[in-house]
């Protein structure tokens, strides 16, 4: 019973560790956090975060592992299968997102500072983070692509554009829930960016200007 007991303690700790660099990564930033800041979160002893985790790095890996198997994994499985359609599974993706941002709050604040933070020249730790990017892209582009096919989404943007263009709305929508919360109802905002998002990836959707009288001019101009 103490060796069950004592194996349940660990797991509390580590599990407080976590949660700790979870929520002061996302919010302060990686570099901008220090060991003693997550001890003093975490309610432990410097010695105690160095029993789970060799180094701060080490703790920013296993933040990363987290991520990894509590979001794009479960993304992507749960999505795959919702339908054998790729447009409701594109749906289903969103919804799925909407509902995680919900529920885990801290880890989409990691999610996005470490995405303006990291660079994927830093060490192995850091680069896993971007391995989970690239196949989330990876991911969307795959499922755009199966749409596309299908006649659903409009075909006159590649794929890989589409895909960049989803996720970088997904990361605004985020910021701005999490900016204004206090006047912005979460889920009506997830649900005008499903709306807007594919009403503009129909296979009905044209090329709109600003300026109808500019025709083929650059759309900067726009």
């Amino acid at each position: 019973m103490k060796s069950i007991k004592s194996n349940s303690n660990l797991k509390n700790k580590r599990e407080n560790i976590l949660a700790a660099a979870v929520n002061l990564f996302g919010r302060r930033g990686y570099n901008g956090t220090t060991i003693d800041e997550i001890t003093k979160a975490a309610g432990i002893t410097k010695g105690a975060i160095y029993w789970h985790f060799k180094s701060k790095s080490h703790l920013l890996r296993a933040v990363i592992k987290q991520l990894n198997d509590e979001y794009l994994e479960c993304l992507i499985n749960e999505t795959l299968t919702s339908s054998t359609r790729a447009i409701d599974r594109f749906w289903y993706s969103f919804k799925f997102t909407a509902r995680f941002g919900f529920e885990h709050r801290d880890l989409v604040h990691f999610l996005r500072n470490m995405t303006l933070e990291l660079s994927p020249s830093e060490d192995e730790n850091a680069k896993a983070f971007f391995k989970i990017l690239d196949r989330q892209r990876e991911f969307y582009k795959k499922l755009i692509e199966a749409a596309q096919k299908d006649g659903d989404f409009r075909t006159d943007l590649s794929a890989d554009l589409l895909a960049a263009t989803v996720l970088a709305a997904h990361d605004g929508i985020f910021l701005q829930w999490i900016a204004f919360d206090n006047i912005l109802d979460g889920r009506e905002l997830a649900w005008a960016y499903r709306q807007v998002l594919l009403a503009g990836l129909d296979s009905h959707a044209k090329s709109v200007s600003a300026n109808k009288k500019a025709g083929a001019e650059s759309d900067l101009n726009d």
